[in-house]
């Protein structure tokens, strides 16, 4: 082989190895390219799907899972999904699903028991006279004159205190300056939740800051301290009815160790 032949062949291989070595690079960056790909075809929420029974899911449900559009089924934490949505009160469970690509199903179990409430909210509470006066007027006559004039929005209450805005009548108001605090809601479901399982069946309740005012039809307004026990209160309640019966007052202000019936 002549010295030229030589440098050719070298010159050959040296070409043929530098470009076998560009070949393990070149696989990598293809990999890594094929892989971005696929995940940002496949594997990024790009719609989430959110069933509440045969509804849709509450508004605000559907924002908090409107945060997880665009991040990666690998990154997605389903804990705190779960712990954010049940926080808000609206929904009693939470099952999440992921379908390729890029699908998010969210199926919501909606709260089992809930009640119907009107709201009468007004800078200044009606000052019923009983409060001033020794005189036997009916705190629910004077309520309801209020509400004729006061303006009402229907709302369901759920168990976990939450007020959420729906269709629908109710004879339960909640009489005050402002929406109460989530923990006066929690305690207002409890009356109704007492009440719904006793024997009375009120045609008007009002629930204010301090108090519950109860009307049964052809009964006494029934006067009652809003952190009293309620199962304990409607109990005792019952067992004044003989009492009722014998005297027909028109009032029974029960906020205190001994009825006072007027």
């Amino acid at each position: 082989m002549s010295s030229t032949e030589f440098f050719k062949a070298k010159e050959k291989r040296k070409t043929l190895f530098s470009f076998k070595s560009l070949i393990a690079p070149l696989i990598i960056i293809f990999s890594i390219i094929s892989v971005v790909v696929i995940h940002q075809k496949v594997f990024l929420i790009k719609q989430i799907t959110c069933r509440m029974g045969d509804g849709d899911c509450p508004e605000a449900i559907v924002s908090l899972l409107d945060r997880e559009k665009g991040r990666s089924f690998l990154l997605l934490n389903s804990r705190d999904v779960e712990h954010q949505i049940l926080s808000t009160g609206l929904v009693d469970g939470l099952d999440l699903k992921t379908s390729l690509p890029g699908k998010l199903l969210a199926k919501v179990q909606p709260p089992v028991l809930t009640f119907f409430v009107k709201t009468a909210f007004t800078q200044v509470v009606p000052s019923l006279s009983f409060l001033v006066s020794s005189i036997s007027a009916s705190p629910t006559l004077e309520l309801n004159s209020f509400i004729a004039t006061s303006e009402s929005k229907a709302f369901q209450l759920l168990s976990t205190g939450v007020l959420t805005q729906a269709d629908g009548d109710s004879n339960y108001y909640l009489v005050d300056q402002s929406i109460p605090s989530r923990q006066y809601l929690i305690k207002a479901f409890g009356w109704l939740h007492s009440l719904s399982t006793s024997a009375m069946k009120p045609e008007k309740l009002f629930f204010l800051s301090d108090m519950i005012i109860l009307k049964e039809k052809d009964q006494p307004d029934l006067i009652m301290n809003f952190s009293d026990d309620p199962a304990t209160t409607l109990l005792s309640l019952q067992r004044l009815s003989e009492i009722v019966t014998m005297k027909k007052p028109t009032v029974i202000d029960f906020r205190f160790s001994h009825p006072i019936l007027k």
